[in-house]
């Protein structure tokens, strides 16, 4: 049957070829019942002749269409057509991989972006026992949206022999007429014709990911017969063409990715998933292997022991005995513990141990199981060294839940016996010191926190109940009263609680805590957050951070907090020194987070404002505080659609505004239609929050009317709203400067003046 424009099969309309291939031709057309376009793929005349290959290609192309992956390309149908068979599959914009390796190689960030779509779709796919076998940069397919797509999923699935290896060309495509993988990317036991499972993806998803990070091939060869030998070969690739400033870890995960021998790659798709998000979203992506040396020599992580209970109503628990172990064991000597917030990541996901150590440099893991029978919990926990994956100390216990805190006590305990600490004697006092001898005040803090750590504003005020019962119990339990200043505080500053109410509240509450425990850290940092925002107070806020740091020099908030404190005085490097390294302390906190986009937005930087705000909401989708920063940087740019078409997703500064409108207005008159519609909008808004003001002001300095933008900004002032620290720097406030009443405003807050040291 002949194919051309116009040709009709079935209700689709074929409009223009596409490209082709071994398997058959590709083309757009129109989907004339539903009114959508859409790619079909015409299966070949020679293998349609085929009965074998025909039921192959249904049968493996049905499997495909059962999956549902946004990294897989859709199949949404198979059709039949004058004998002719095709597949009807979504169409797509934008280029493959192997076009964009054309134009030279990515970073190694966008690199590893792409190899987590892709590792994400092989586990889908896998998991449905689905193995792709022609994993290569033609068959992965960037879209103009940014999405990432796996080609050809499943419909190349014959394993091949040693008489197959025909048709080779320097392209190393696949030969057309045949089933393959292609030569470069097939794994050792795909080559030999063995049995292949879904770690031969992984295998190719290595070689990918290496030619991303290098632009080159890891295999190469003029003949067959060399790449054969290349892949083959006994020795280890050399992989020191890996970009140098990428993280050490990256030439690991590339490494167990290739290794000749199956068993000794990644178990699972999944697994490689983990370890490349690691670098994104975990301290070791935060730094580069120039600056950061591997250190796993007295190194572990506390994994979230998992609630076996089936009772989700016990989730605080299971979160609370890790919390507790990591707060314990993170106090001594010799020994680095991967931060709570790392950690957490794999709550609920199961990897292997070796998996777990490459991607949180940790040497060993600590794993648990909680059951709770009436009021007896049976825990079980083991220590696993993540190099030889074998059992380094393992416990089974079985105590009442009034006991939980000797039970914590004895597990930190024996892991610094098992990891041979050698410890003072008062450091062993300090390991074996409980906060509260009150189980049921315990038991509520443990509440407390778990509700904290949802970081939303229900969340706060449920954690202040839980925390205020935890007081009823034991009116002296420190660590209660600091998780009180921590919410107070948290509240105040997201405007969710009234500043006048809040911080007061954040301080006593901080205050209290340090008169019962002076060596807690966290108090003070709610203290320096409470004078620098509420009471306009910079020496006290400074003395307050020095203290907090004096007492935890690795708590990533003190230096986040040091970090808002630096960019009132205008002192941007310094500031975007401390946001980086709180970043890598608590790289996954979505307060911590925003630290660097703030210090590029006072900066003046918009562009690389955009950038971090954009890398806030790909790891925590809808984040607000990124979006408002993204709205006010898209609008200083002069990219106002998008500033609209984000203002259609979210609430801007506290306020639901019409995105569509604001768009229209920008198409109609520009961007002062679009300042003025922006207003109007936010004029007819019920009660607007204070933070709204800033909003206010912003547009109205730009459409020059500085008198209404001022009443704006002595609004802030008079309600001690947080924004009012950055009036004298927020260069969005640019049109006012010099203006004796905008002058007189920001001596009111008292900020130091500006500096550039």
């Amino acid at each position: 049957m002949t194919i051309t424009p116009g040709t009709r099969l079935a209700q689709y309309e074929v409009v223009a070829p596409l490209g082709s291939g071994g398997m058959g031709d590709v083309y757009r057309a129109r989907d004339l019942r539903l009114a959508r376009d859409v790619a079909i793929k015409v299966m070949a005349e020679h293998i349609a002749a085929d009965p074998a290959m025909r039921q192959r290609f249904e049968t493996e192309a049905r499997a495909v269409a059962a999956l549902s992956h946004p990294s897989i390309l859709s199949i949404y149908e198979l059709g039949v057509a004058e004998g002719q068979l095709f597949a009807v599959m979504e169409l797509l914009e934008g280029q493959t991989l192997r076009a964009r390796l054309a134009s030279g190689a990515p970073s190694w960030r966008e690199a590893v972006d792409i190899g987590v779509a892709i590792a994400d779709g092989l586990s889908a796919a896998h998991q449905k026992g689905v193995v792709h076998r022609d994993l290569k940069p033609e068959n992965v397919f960037l879209t103009s949206t940014g999405a990432v797509k796996i080609l050809d999923f499943g419909l190349a699935l014959r394993r091949i022999s040693a008489i197959e290896v025909t048709g080779f060309s320097r392209d190393m495509h696949t030969s057309p007429g045949t089933v393959l993988g292609t030569f470069g990317y097939m794994s050792p036991e795909q080559i030999s014709g063995e049995r292949v499972d879904g770690r031969s993806d992984i295998f190719a998803a290595g070689c990918v990911l290496y030619e991303m990070v290098t632009g080159r091939r890891l295999f190469a060869g003029a003949t067959p017969q060399e790449v054969i030998a290349n892949v083959l070969h006994d020795g280890m690739p050399d992989l020191s063409a890996i970009d140098p400033t990428a993280p050490a870890e990256l030439r690991a995960i590339v490494s167990r990715c290739i290794d000749r021998d199956p068993a000794r790659r990644f178990a699972a798709a999944g697994d490689l998933t983990m370890a490349l998000r690691a670098l994104l979203t975990g301290s070791s992506g935060r730094t580069t292997a120039s600056r950061r040396p591997r250190v796993r020599g007295k190194s572990l992580a506390v994994l979230p022991f998992m609630n076996s209970s089936g009772d989700t109503q016990l989730e605080y628990l299971t979160d609370g005995i890790t919390e507790s172990i990591i707060n314990s064991l993170s106090q001594l000597p010799g020994l680095r513990v991967v931060p709570r917030s790392l950690a957490f990541r794999y709550k609920g996901l199961q990897a292997d141990p070796g998996t777990v150590g490459l991607a949180l440099n940790a040497r060993t893991i600590l794993t648990g199981h909680v059951v709770q029978q009436g009021d007896v919990l049976n825990i079980q926990a083991e220590l696993v060294d993540t190099t030889t994956e074998s059992q380094l100390w393992g416990e089974r216990f079985r105590r009442k839940a009034a006991d939980l805190l000797v039970v914590q006590e004895e597990i930190a305990w024996q892991i610094s016996e098992a990891l041979r600490l050698k410890l003072t004697g008062a450091q062993k006092k300090k390991l074996r010191k409980r906060p509260t001898v009150n189980p049921d005040a315990y038991q509520e803090y443990m509440r407390g926190r778990h509700h904290w750590h949802n970081w939303n504003g229900d969340s706060f005020r449920r954690a202040i109940e839980h925390f205020e019962r935890a007081l009823e119990h034991d009116p002296n339990y420190a660590l209660a009263y600091a998780g009180l200043g921590d919410a107070f505080g948290a509240l105040s500053y997201y405007g969710l609680m009234a500043p006048h109410d809040g911080f007061p509240r954040a301080r006593a509450a901080a205050l209290r805590a340090i008169e019962i425990d002076g060596r807690l850290a966290d108090p003070h940092v709610t203290i320096a957050l409470e004078r620098l925002l509420y009471g306009w107070d910079w020496p006290g806020a400074d003395a307050a951070l020095a203290r907090a740091l004096e007492l935890d020099a690795n708590s990533a908030l003190a230096h986040e907090v040091k970090s808002i404190y630096l960019i009132t005085c205008g002192r941007f490097e310094d500031a975007l020194l401390e946001a980086r390294r709180a970043r890598a302390l608590d790289p996954l906190s979505p307060f911590i987070n925003m630290g660097v986009a703030w210090v590029h937005h006072f900066a003046g930087r918009p562009e690389d404002a955009v950038r971090e705000c954009l890398d806030v909401r790909s790891m925590k989708p809808g984040h607000v505080e990124a979006g408002n920063i993204l709205i006010g940087c898209y609008e200083t740019l002069g990219r106002f659609d998008d500033a609209a078409a984000l203002i259609k997703q979210q609430p801007c500064w506290g306020l639901a505004l019409d995105g569509g409108s604001l768009l229209r207005a920008f198409e109609r008159g520009g961007r002062e239609k679009y300042l003025r519609e922006r207003v109007a909008q936010m004029e007819i808004a019920p009660t607007p929050p204070p933070a709204a003001s800033f909003a206010f002001a912003i547009c109205y300095a730009h459409l020059g009317e500085n008198d209404k933008a001022l009443e704006h900004l002595d609004r802030m002032v008079t309600h001690r709203a947080g924004g009012s620290i950055f009036l004298a720097i927020d260069p969005s406030l640019a049109p006012l400067h010099g203006l004796p009443r905008y002058e007189a405003i920001i001596k009111r807050v008292g900020a130091p003046q500006p500096q550039t040291v």
